[in-house]
């Protein structure tokens, strides 16, 4: 029985096109025949589903018409062995299967396996979806809608081979009517776009299987782009020696704090601190002052009406953060503009209404770090938010080529791009979906940089450490988290 799968992910991400591309090479490289990868693939989600369930489980194979659903007839043909209640459902014609898939549902068929017409759907325990592989580009037919819809209503489990039915694997775009999975078992190299926005969450728990050919595949490919994983994250953080003193670890100003909002500006500062910023100031409105300074006194904080009155400041600071409530208004467009103006020299972070104010008016900022979340990206960009969620990687690489800066569009499998690399977190989690946090999130890059972090590095490890301190902080329960939570998580974490 082949069981090795497993949730520990590799860290190379690639596109489809590669896999298409180059996976008939690597099983060549190993003396593997397409068939035999075919039933190698097949072979590890039945032991997969043989390991998690009994075999007096009622199970449903949806297959279709390309590789995918060769796949899926070797499913049913192993678990119909093992002793399964096992039905194939056709959801398209199987006239144009290629060889090797129409091999392996013959063999189904020679064994006494069958394809149902019309399953009664409320029978079944698992559903397992082999109608689609990694080359879906396009929307599903109205039918297909319809009837994975239904399936997804039911109480069964669902089970995804390789990509669930209707998620693009390229752009992790997810059509409507998409085969929503409770697992995803996919092979041989992960595939970028089920490792991010709403495609993330319609793949489930995601299992990775080799199938034997993972590193002749990753010889040939060069991956499109990497995770970020937990060990490597760890090493990057800064370390303090024990001559050390507050200089050392950088000055980061805080410019936001617009009427009325001052708890934007007191959570990016004080998650400067905590994340080993040497020295935080910020720059808020007056009305603002004793509202962020209060309870920490840490702070040097300043009422800052004039762009004149700012100058000084942003001449003593090393790193800038600019936007936490920051607002549109006429006194946020000035600073914005002083900073953009004086402090083009120094590495700033862009957030929130920094972020809106630029798009109004956009201009390269190569010591930049652009934090934006799928709606301020469509604004710098000029588009939609349907539109960059339809193709984040897309959209995240436009934002590097039009703004010369490192950015990060936030999100289930938050986006990281610098120049011609990309990265993904692989930490993080609904709980993030709380005001405030992408607040917390700038702090942490900003105190990054503040002790010398590079741009890349600072923005990976600030979107890592964000992520997993709130898995940490909701141990105990994700909702009402506040982002103040995760202030002492993360300077446990920092260390």
């Amino acid at each position: 029985m082949y069981l090795n799968y497993s949730t520990n992910l590799p860290q190379q991400a690639y596109s489809p096109q590669q896999l298409r591309e180059n996976e008939a090479h690597a099983a060549k490289h190993c003396g593997i025949s397409m068939t035999e990868l075919m039933a190698t693939a097949g072979g590890a989600v039945a032991a997969w589903v043989q390991a998690h369930y009994a075999n007096n489980q009622r199970v449903l194979v949806l297959v279709g018409s390309g590789n995918n659903g060769g796949d899926g007839f070797v499913v049913a043909e192993q678990l119909r062995r093992a002793g399964y209640s096992v039905q194939v459902w056709p959801l398209l014609s199987l006239a144009h299967l290629g060889s090797d898939a129409k091999e392996m549902m013959q063999r189904y068929k020679n064994g006494g396996g069958e394809c149902v017409a019309k399953p009664n759907l409320h029978q079944f325990e698992l559903i397992i979806d082999g109608v689609f592989g990694i080359g879906l580009d396009r929307p599903l037919s109205p039918e297909l809608q319809d009837t994975f819809t239904h399936l997804n209503e039911l109480r069964a489990v669902r089970i995804a081979i390789d990509v669930p039915s209707g998620v693009n694997a390229t752009s992790g775009e997810v059509y409507p009517g998409a085969f929503a999975a409770h697992h995803t078992l996919t092979f041989i190299g992960l595939k970028q776009g089920m490792l991010t926005g709403r495609a993330k969450a319609q793949c489930g728990l995601l299992w990775f299987a080799p199938l034997g050919v993972d590193q002749a595949f990753a010889h040939i490919c060069m991956p499109k782009a990497r995770r970020l994983i937990h060990d490597e994250m760890m090493r990057k953080r800064p370390q303090r020696q024990p001559c050390a003193h507050k200089n050392n670890a950088g000055h980061v100003l805080v410019i936001g704090g617009g009427p009325g909002m001052a708890g934007a500006a007191r959570l990016a500062s004080e998650a400067a601190l905590r994340c080993g910023a040497g020295l935080v100031s910020v720059a808020t409105h007056p009305e603002n002052v004793m509202a962020v300074l209060q309870g920490r006194f840490e702070l040097m904080v300043h009422g800052v009406e004039t762009p004149e009155q700012l100058m000084p400041l942003l001449d003593k600071a090393s790193v800038l953060v600019v936007g936490p409530g920051l607002g549109q208004c006429q006194w946020a467009q000035t600073l914005l503009q002083q900073v953009l103006k004086q402090g083009k020299d120094k590495v700033k972070v862009l957030d929130a209404d920094a972020l809106n104010l630029l798009a109004q008016n956009p201009q390269e900022l190569e010591k930049a770090v652009l934090t934006p979340h799928p709606k301020e990206a469509a604004r710098l960009l000029n588009t939609s938010v349907a539109e960059v969620e339809a193709n984040r990687f897309a959209a995240l690489t436009e934002l590097v080529k039009h703004y010369r800066a490192t950015a990060l569009l936030k999100g289930p499998g938050t986006l990281i791009a610098c120049e011609q690399r990309l990265w993904i977190n692989s930490s993080g989690s609904e709980v993030l979906a709380s005001a405030g946090m992408g607040d917390v999130l700038s702090g942490i890059i900003a105190a990054l940089l503040a002790q010398g972090l590079s741009a890349q590095d600072a923005t990976c490890l600030g979107a890592y450490l964000h992520g997993f301190a709130a898995e940490q902080a909701a141990a105990q329960g994700g909702k009402g988290l506040l982002a103040s939570d995760l202030f002492p998580v993360l300077r446990a974490l920092v260390g």
